[in-house]
């Protein structure tokens, strides 16, 4: 289960603001920043069979990581965001280039993405390329992950930004993560993101 937050970022300055206030960093695990290129390709049937199911099937590069990742049963609400979700390690980054759905063959949901699939063809209807900041927040009740991604969603010739904040929940209280969040949000003038990428990159699709 997929448990987060979302804010938009109005300016990339936001980025360096909140990663370095004193309450961030104290409350921040050692050793716990990154910063990488990430590339998302996100697939689906050509009458958008997944996405119709309210699932969502993606292929992503994460540095020199890759993973497939499927998210289904998503709802949100005032920012707030929660779905099931499937990571799985890709080891070979071409298979963005010749996704299937076998990669998730160990889960108990490939049963129903073989009979959704039948004899369709997956091809790529988005692609999305972002610079992510990230680091781990621990408050003794909750750990989570905070990132800011700062990029685009690419859909054939149309292009949008991408330039928002998350708050994921790794362990321990959701009601804590909603009330660090909401402080950050205060404190930052951050609205929340009441749409995923993806379901941006669906509205620019359509």
């Amino acid at each position: 289960m997929e448990i987060e937050l979302k804010y938009i970022l109005e300016s990339e300055d936001d980025v360096d603001r909140i990663f370095s206030d004193s309450f961030i960093r104290s409350i921040t695990d050692e050793n716990s920043e990154e910063e990488d290129d990430y590339r998302a390709v996100y697939y689906d049937t050509e009458d958008r069979r997944f996405s119709r199911e309210n699932m969502v099937f993606r292929l992503r590069q994460e540095g020199r990581r890759c993973f497939a990742t499927l998210k289904w049963n998503g709802s949100s609400e005032s920012g707030f965001h929660q779905r099931e979700e499937i990571n799985v390690p890709v080891a070979d980054p071409g298979d963005i280039a010749n996704p299937t759905v076998e990669v998730f063959s160990q889960s108990q949901m490939i049963g129903e993405l073989r009979k959704l699939l039948g004899d369709r063809k997956l091809i790529p209807v988005m692609e999305m390329r972002f610079r992510r900041r990230q680091m781990r927040l621990d408050t003794g009740k909750s750990i989570c992950e905070l990132s800011a991604d700062i990029g685009r969603i690419i859909c054939g010739e149309k292009t949008a930004p991408v330039s928002e904040l998350e708050l994921e929940l790794y362990s321990g209280s959701r009601e804590d993560m909603e009330a660090l969040g909401a402080k950050i949000s205060s404190k930052f003038g951050l609205k929340p993101g009441e749409k995923s990428k993806f379901r941006q990159g669906l509205d620019l699709l359509d």
